[in-house]
């Protein structure tokens, strides 16, 4: 059987016990698979370290993206004549608001990514390429439609310092939201008393005890 398979199975037996109340659904457990599968925390103490780290990583990444905005955007827009950029053909942002707009995207695209692969939800996935996309044509747009009309060096830098802003909030973006699912799997575990290291008597007609964790 498939580790995930394996996975799934120990932690519906281990919450058969479980009043109905209790009792996690079938999707539920799919998404801690996924989650586990996708991220391999070792124990329950490797989950909190993971989620202190991926918190710290995405706090640091959100304040560098914030400081670069405001010092290569918005204080030092006007060394670099980021007025005679045309504004956008979708929109009609200005440069400014539209490093702004492409922040927004790219931290949206990245949560529902996020959601869509955890859920396996291809409507969600859907929506989440059409951001992407979105996000990256306002990444090019000065360097692909107005190339000739703002020089090299300008076009350049334009679309350089979006994309190098766009990267920063993705990283901090997921980041933060592995982290959210960690702790998410870290309180469902504590609920449905599950320790990752913990291995689990399977009942049956062939009942025996794993010699590892479900998910060691």
């Amino acid at each position: 059987m498939a580790m995930g398979e394996d996975i799934g199975d120990e932690l519906l037996q281990t919450t058969s016990g479980l009043s109905n109340n209790q009792a996690p659904d079938g999707q539920t457990l799919l998404i801690m698979d996924s989650i586990i599968q996708r991220l391999k925390p070792k124990d329950s103490h490797h989950v909190r370290e993971m989620i202190n780290q991926r918190g710290l990583m995405s706090g640091a990444l959100m304040m560098t993206s914030a400081l670069f905005w405001w010092i290569s955007i918005k204080k030092g827009g006007n060394t670099v004549n980021d007025s005679e950029i045309p504004s956008s053909m979708i929109g009609q942002f200005g440069f400014e608001t539209l490093s702004l707009v492409v922040a927004v995207i790219i931290f949206v695209s990245t949560f529902v990514v996020v959601m869509g692969r955890e859920k396996g939800n291809a409507t969600i996935s859907n929506i989440g390429g059409l951001l992407i996309v979105l996000g990256i044509f306002y990444i090019l747009e000065p360097l692909i439609l107005h190339y000739d009309e703002l020089g090299a060096e300008s076009a350049l830098f334009a679309s350089g310092r979006l994309f190098t802003l766009s990267i920063m909030v993705y990283l901090g973006s997921k980041f933060f939201f592995d982290a959210l699912l960690l702790q998410w799997v870290s309180s469902s575990m504590l609920n449905m008393d599950v320790n990752i290291s913990t291995p689990f008597e399977i009942t049956g007609d062939q009942g025996h005890t794993d010699e590892e964790g479900p998910y060691a």
